[in-house]
């Protein structure tokens, strides 16, 4: 892969058209926008912006994943999101030319789209169903940021972890078979959720010898689904 920018307007059309963002918006104002937008390939490990920085702009992941962190003072990071395919960055920070409040960095090989603010500024200002969905989608980020920070103060470890696993979960091919993937690292993982990856191993542990799981790398095999989510709430 390689770091270059280019343009194939079928496939950004393609994830654009299937945005929250662009539900009910006028075909014309979507072509207008892919017009504007282009294609980045960023390996592993590619900043895509860093803390502090103006974002030139806002960034939809077509395919991969990318981590939202915070750095501290002392080297640890606080990992704020992780983002997946059909998910945005920046939306705020560039609209409003402010600075980058996370680093951006990509976990897997992924494929970006870059949309510059000033289109989107534009159609802000000439189609209210786009300036209705773009409040929306910030509002949504503010409330689900406020209900982790509002779970992090009065869950523990344990039960956020298991709150994580049980939101992962996904039927592997027969009834009652769960199958919780990883997105990332069991150290990134960690980060997310508030803690070490040392207290995520020993958790992980803890709810397999409960027989609740079975862990075998990225994948954690739920066994018993009720009794995860009695410890999740």
């Amino acid at each position: 892969m390689n770091n270059g920018s280019e343009t194939d307007p079928q496939l950004i059309d393609g994830v654009l058209s299937r945005l929250a963002l662009f539900r009910r918006v006028a075909r014309a104002h979507i072509a207008t926008i892919v017009s504007h937008a282009r294609l980045q390939c960023a390996p592993h490990g590619t900043i895509l912006c860093r803390q502090g920085e103006i974002p030139p702009e806002i960034l939809v992941l077509a395919y991969g994943s990318v981590k939202l962190s915070l750095r501290r003072g002392d080297g640890e990071e606080k990992v704020v999101r992780l983002l997946g395919a059909g998910e945005t960055f920046g939306e705020a920070a560039a609209m409003h030319n402010r600075p980058c409040p996370v680093d951006a960095i990509v976990l897997a090989d992924s494929m970006v789209i870059q949309v510059p603010p000033l289109p989107l500024q534009r159609l802000f200002e000439v189609d209210p169903q786009f300036a209705h969905n773009l409040a929306s989608m910030l509002a949504d980020k503010f409330l689900n940021l406020l209900g982790e920070l509002q779970t992090t103060l009065q869950h523990s470890a344990l039960q956020r972890l298991s709150a994580y696993l049980e939101s992962l979960a996904e039927l592997n091919g027969a009834p009652n078979v769960w199958i919780a993937r990883l997105p990332a690292s069991k150290t990134t993982v960690a980060a997310r959720l508030g803690f070490t990856k040392e207290t995520m191993s020993r958790l992980l542990r803890e709810l397999a010898n409960r027989g609740l799981i079975a862990v075998e790398r990225r994948d954690i095999e739920i066994r018993n689904l009720p009794a995860l989510s009695q410890i999740a709430h």
